[in-house]
Formats: structure tokens, sequence, C-alpha cells
């Protein structure tokens, strides 16, 4: 019998937001003193807008520009792309994979009510792999990109954990 996990039972309900008219300095802030990936971008409380660490490197530090003088609006992925609360993991997974994003802002009758992220989605990937008899993939890796453990930009991160991160916090955590 297998089971399912809605995406409510992993999501994050405390979801740090930001305005389209807020600068990247702001942002960046935010996320550094939240320890967040990324603010879900609102207009009048709905959400409008995703901006991620990935958005601020390719688009303001690696063009050179002056963090505090770019908006969230303008380097913002939108419409962003979002999941009911009720929706299974598994669903969510899929999603994910098909629009090459780490990160869903999960949204109730148009109001923003947590967000789920491939971390969350990979706490329970043992759980659901009992259920699906299925073993877990090998780490990937991927280039160029900020540590979800130290913060720090890296050319490598390792998925270790369900997290993305650099070759020494990967030996410490192995």
């Amino acid at each position: 019998m297998r089971r399912t996990i809605p995406v409510k039972e992993v999501m994050t309900k405390e979801v740090v937001t930001i305005t389209p008219k807020d600068d990247i300095a702001k942002a960046a802030k935010l996320m550094s003193s939240h320890r967040v990936g990324c603010l879900v971008v609102v207009q009048n409380r709905e959400p409008i807008g995703i901006v991620t660490e990935r958005d601020i490197l390719t688009k303001v530090v690696g063009l050179d520009l002056k963090p505090s003088k770019v908006l969230v609006g303008e380097v913002m992925s939108s419409p962003p792309i979002t999941i009911g609360p009720d929706v299974e993991v598994s669903e969510a997974a899929k999603l994910m994979s098909k629009h090459d994003i780490r990160r869903l802002p999960v949204i109730n009758e148009g109001k923003l009510v947590g967000i789920v992220t491939a971390s969350d989605l990979a706490s329970v990937v043992p759980e659901m792999a009992e259920f699906a008899d299925v073993s877990l993939p090998p780490a990937e890796e991927i280039s160029t990109s900020v540590c979800e453990v130290c913060g720090e930009v890296s050319s490598h991160l390792y998925e270790v954990n369900g997290k993305w991160v650099c070759e020494n916090c990967k030996d410490s955590m192995e």
C-alpha cells in the first residue's frame, strides 16, 4: 500500500516575502538574515514572482550591476510556478523537474500559505522510497551557485542530504 504525502506536510509555512519595488541589496540582506535561498515577490499580498540567489548571481552580480540600483521586479521570475497544499509531493517533484526549479510557492485560494523546496521533498524521499520500493539516486553535481550551508559562492556544488553544498561542506557532512 502506497502512502500519499501532501505538500502541506513538508512545506515551510513562514515565507519570507519582498515587493517588486525593493532593491536587490535589500533582497540579499533578507535572504542572508533569514537563511533562505529565495524570496516570494508579493504585491497587495498576492504572489507575483520569485527571486532566488541564482537570479541575483546571474542577473546582477554576474553583470557587475550595483544591487542597490536594481529592483527586485527587474530580475524576478514571473509569474511564479505554484502548487496547492493538498497536491502530492511526487507531483511537486515532477513540476520542479519539468520547469528546472527548486522552489514552489504554495497557494491556497489565491493566498500564499507556504513554500516547498527540493530540500523539503528530499526529506521525505526515504519514506516515499519505502513505499515505492526504489533506491535513492547518487549525488548530483552542479556548477557555480551558492552553498546552502555556508552561503559561499562555489564553482562546484554537490547534492548532499537534499542540499546543494560546496566541497568543504560536503566533506564535513559525509
